[in-house]
């Protein structure tokens, strides 16, 4: 058999692998927190002042008799009696619902993908043909391009992304209404009789004396307590969830992958 030929030349170098794809988008960040319970409604306001006693009935008249000094003023009747409590104020209506939590914030950019894999080496040229005996065969051909390497593998998905910033503060429920007013007091006792006048000489019948004079009114009865404070306006309702945050960008291009081997 003559002579191995000499090697071929160098195969043309592979193309380049295909840039890889780009990282999958940011995952949704989540909702929002509850917005803050509305602060209770305000202390209803203190009802009005019960109204005056009632005047005390007129002392009874004096016994008749012989003119004379005018009798004593009777003493004060007693103070009324307090009036009770007014009744609790309403419940206050429920708070107005939160605003909506504002957008979340973009997510970072995903990271970098892997580099692609080596590419494949090329097959073999083909075995030069048999040279005669003797002198060396001239050179085979140039071997033929290897293929190109395989598409680089897919970049890993980007992290996810922020959390967006809390929704704000639900607002403050309207003031209760104010109660109503408290009872009239009771009417005050009646004041005492006034003594007798004393008993006149023995002799022949005066005339009938004038009427004595009557009793004084009796003082006013004492202002009732003051309706006791309203009832606090129940917590207003749970804002709503805060929108869904925004998606994030696109992860980067890959690397572009290394140049595969080159064919023999």
């Amino acid at each position: 058999t003559g002579a191995t030929g000499p090697a071929g030349p160098t195969g043309a170098t592979g193309p380049t692998g295909a840039t890889g794809p780009a990282g999958p988008t940011g995952a949704t960040g989540p909702a929002g927190p509850t917005g803050a319970t509305g602060p209770a409604g305000p202390t209803g306001a203190t009802g009005p002042a019960g109204p005056t006693g009632a005047t005390g009935p007129a002392g009874p008249t004096g016994a008749t008799g012989p003119a004379g000094p005018t009798g004593a003023t009777g003493p004060a009747g007693p103070t009324g009696a307090t009036g009770p409590a007014g009744p609790t104020g309403a419940t206050g209506p429920t708070g107005a619902t939160g605003p909506a939590g504002p957008t979340g914030a973009t997510g970072p950019a995903g990271p970098t993908g892997v580099a692609g894999p080596t590419g494949a080496t090329g097959p073999a040229g083909p075995t030069g043909p048999a040279g005669t005996t003797g002198a060396t065969g001239p050179a085979g051909p140039t071997g033929a391009t290897g293929p190109a390497g395989p598409t680089g593998a897919t970049g890993p998905a980007g992290p996810t992304g922020a959390t967006g910033p809390a929704g704000p503060t639900g607002v403050t429920g309207p003031a209760g209404p104010t109660g109503p007013a408290g009872t009239t007091g009771a009417t005050g006792p009646a004041g005492p009789t006034g003594p007798a006048g004393p008993t006149g000489p023995a002799g022949p019948t005066g005339a009938t004396g004038p009427a004595g004079p009557t009793g004084v009114a009796g003082p006013t009865g004492a202002t009732g307590p003051a309706g006791p404070t309203g009832a606090t306006g129940p917590a207003g309702p749970t804002g709503p969830a805060g929108t869904t945050g925004a998606t994030g960008p696109a992860g980067p291009t890959g690397p572009t992958g290394p140049t595969g081997p080159t064919g023999p």
